[in-house]
């Protein structure tokens, strides 16, 4: 009877919990990525831990709710203004024929001029033929702002629960340590280390690899010459650290290139920004797998398949999971080697 009435306690916290348990584990994650960093700051405070814990949790507002905001505002603000530039396609007068680097292009360049010379004998029938192909971009683009306030939102909630989280962070942490014990014993213990450590090299594999995804495309926005390319680095790196990617960054300022008839810099920023998503899926494995100690392999199937299994999180759950499982692999092999050594003999 006290077995049933504790199980179905456990299964109404569950359910209570689920709602929140995604901002949950962001939170876990961040705070253990960052505990080192608080402790530090904590001391040079004199041990003042709320003071502390009000900082860490400003910083992370700049850091992670800052960017977001921005980008929702600018990407509501801008959709207005770009199907006001589609309505007005109708007046716009195009030379009876197209850029000579047009033909240049492959594959397609026989289509482009079609397309050119349909647009300059039927406009209005043109604008009429691809409104569908407007109405779905549109609707994409107010999805991925929708998608971008409920981002925010979690994410205020995230900074809720990460401010708690430091605040309880060293109790918490020895209830932890006291479950694994009584669930795992010392091979438990060892997991909680590892996973730990794992999360710490996730965070540190993605944090470096949107850093440098932010370097280099603020680099080629410097040599096309685009203006504002500090600015645009900025959110490249938040774009990246979101895991959205750069390419909502660096593929309208290829198309502002191409209308400025930079067309050479607008071929150069798409390849340029292509290899910087490329790099991307071998950078971060290797930055992770430095501090993990796992396989870089195993690192490179943890977050791929984390990332195709539950999202965004996914980067951080699948790596960390793959080393649970494989400390306790060789936990086992190790401990089967040593009961079998004496037969052996």
């Amino acid at each position: 009877m006290i077995l049933a009435v504790l199980a179905l306690v456990f299964f109404a916290c569950i359910k209570i919990i689920l709602p929140f348990l995604g901002p949950i584990l962001w939170s876990a994650i961040i705070v253990v990525a960052t505990w080192p960093l608080y402790l530090r700051l904590r001391n040079r405070l004199g041990s003042r831990p709320k003071l502390a814990t009000a900082i860490m949790t400003i910083a992370l507002a700049l850091v992670l709710v800052g960017p977001v905001a921005v980008l929702t505002v600018s990407l509501s603000e801008n959709i207005s203004s770009a199907l006001n530039v589609f309505k007005d396609l109708t007046g716009v007068k195009l030379p009876e024929n197209p850029p000579a680097w047009i033909s240049k292009v492959p594959i397609v360049s026989g289509w482009i001029e079609s397309v050119w010379h349909e647009a300059i004998t039927d406009m209005q029938g043109f604008v009429e033929k691809i409104r569908p192909q407007i109405r779905m971009a549109a609707t994409w683009l107010l999805a991925q702002g929708a998608r971008l306030g409920l981002t925010l939102l979690e994410f205020l909630l995230v900074l809720l629960i990460s401010a708690l989280l430091y605040n309880n962070g060293e109790v918490l942490a020895g209830y932890t340590r006291k479950f694994t014990i009584r669930l795992g014993g010392a091979e438990g213990l060892s997991s909680l280390e590892t996973a730990a450590q794992t999360i710490k090299s996730v965070s540190l594999g993605v944090i470096g690899t949107a850093a440098i995804q932010a370097i280099l495309s603020g680099l080629g926005f410097w040599l096309a010459g685009v203006p504002g390319w500090v600015l645009l680095s900025f959110f490249c790196f938040f774009t990246a650290l979101l895991q959205i990617g750069t390419g909502i960054i660096w593929i309208p300022v290829a198309i502002w290139l191409a209308y400025q008839d930079a067309h050479a810099w607008a071929i150069f920023t798409v390849v340029w920004g292509i290899f910087i998503n490329i790099i991307d899926n071998f950078i971060k494995p290797y930055l992770i797998s430095q501090g993990s100690g796992l396989p870089i392999a195993l690192i490179f199937i943890g977050v791929i398949g984390g990332l195709i299994t539950w999202g965004v999180i996914g980067i951080f759950l699948g790596p960390t999971l793959l080393a649970i499982g494989f400390n306790l692999v060789k936990h086992w092999m190790e401990q089967e080697t040593v009961e079998s050594s004496p037969l052996e003999k």
